[in-house]
């Protein structure tokens, strides 16, 4: 009985250093049921966004920080950041990348583009270090998010490497787009997006106060879904007041904040029309923030661009949908 109480507290010790030592998920967070995570990982960001656009890159750099192969999607976003505390001689960022490669495959995913460079670089085809700046550099992260570890590897990192899919379900298509890099001589990470793609629902609001503060902190802009008008017209219907009371909301919580409000169309119709209706919409927007808000009009300045800024295909009302837009972008 001498030899128990230190043998007890010495198995405390060892089980609280291997708890202490230990890392565990974000709370509230979840991997998605289309892919698993890595051996070893734990997830060290996560958001789960009900619609938010995404620029889907999926080919090399073809000009100054642009790719030409980028699909505009749109839809339910998730965001997972995995870590994987494993040093380069156990785990090698190629392990990684050849695991998801076949994840991939028994998922039924389309591959549309993948690499992997097992050293340090700043190779311009898909999963080179530049070319994964790039494709996500339209895609922020927020502040404080785990995920900006893919853009500051240490002096001591090698390799990166992506893979983009999409497979198409009865429910419609979802994309997948995984970035990683050994951040470490003791560290790799990797961010796993998925985008299951869908039409904003007509009539709810996306565009709280919050979600606008969270896009204009990250983005610069965001664009606002449920601004609804009269056929061929300027006149703001009824249904709108909770979108721009939400609006309204924000520019009221950050007084300091300037916007420019741009208005956006489909292609029906002629180019010189629509430039017209979507400037004289977003004018309709300008003057109801100031009348019925009373927002300083000083802070405010209408455009239009009618349907040079396209979201989607203008060849189905789905796309349409999406080009029919209202952004208010942040002015410096």
């Amino acid at each position: 009985m001498k030899n128990t109480l230190p043998i007890l507290l010495l198995l405390f010790i060892f089980a609280s250093f291997n708890n202490l030592s230990a890392q565990e998920d974000i709370k509230n967070s979840e991997d998605h049921p289309l892919l698993t995570r890595y051996p070893g990982s734990y997830i060290a960001s996560y958001e789960k966004i009900k619609f938010r656009e995404y620029n889907l890159a999926h080919g090399p750099i073809t000009g100054y920080r642009q790719i030409k192969d980028t699909k505009k999607v749109a839809g339910q976003l998730y965001r997972i950041t995995y870590i994987v505390d494993q040093p380069v001689e156990k785990l090698s960022i190629g392990e990684v990348y050849q695991d998801y490669k076949q994840a991939i495959k028994k998922a039924g995913i389309t591959l549309l583009g993948d690499g992997l460079f097992s050293d340090r670089n700043v190779k311009k085809e898909i999963g080179g270090g530049s070319w994964i700046g790039i494709a996500l550099k339209d895609n922020g992260f927020p502040q404080g998010s785990k995920a900006t570890l893919l853009f500051a590897g240490t002096s001591s990192s090698g390799g990166t490497f992506s893979i983009i899919g999409k497979v198409n379900s009865k429910t419609g298509t979802t994309y997948v787009a995984i970035y990683g890099e050994r951040h470490s001589k003791s560290k790799v990470v990797y961010h796993v997006d998925i985008i299951e793609e869908k039409n904003a629902e007509t009539g709810k609001v996306f565009a709280d106060a919050n979600y606008i503060k969270k896009e204009i902190d990250e983005m610069g802009m965001v664009t606002i879904y449920g601004i609804n008008f009269d056929f061929d017209s300027a006149k703001i219907r009824e249904d709108s007041k909770p979108t721009l009371d939400e609006i309204a909301k924000f520019l009221k919580d950050n007084p300091s904040i300037k916007i420019y409000v741009v208005g956006h169309t489909d292609m029906k119709g002629s180019l010189s029309y629509n430039l017209t209706l979507s400037k004289n919409r977003a004018k309709a927007i300008v003057d109801a923030l100031v009348k019925t808000y009373k927002i300083d009009a000083s802070r405010l300045e209408e455009g239009g661009v009618g349907p040079l800024s396209p979201k989607s295909t203008n060849e189905s009302e789905d796309g349409r949908y999406l080009n029919r837009r209202v952004e208010l972008v942040k002015k410096i």
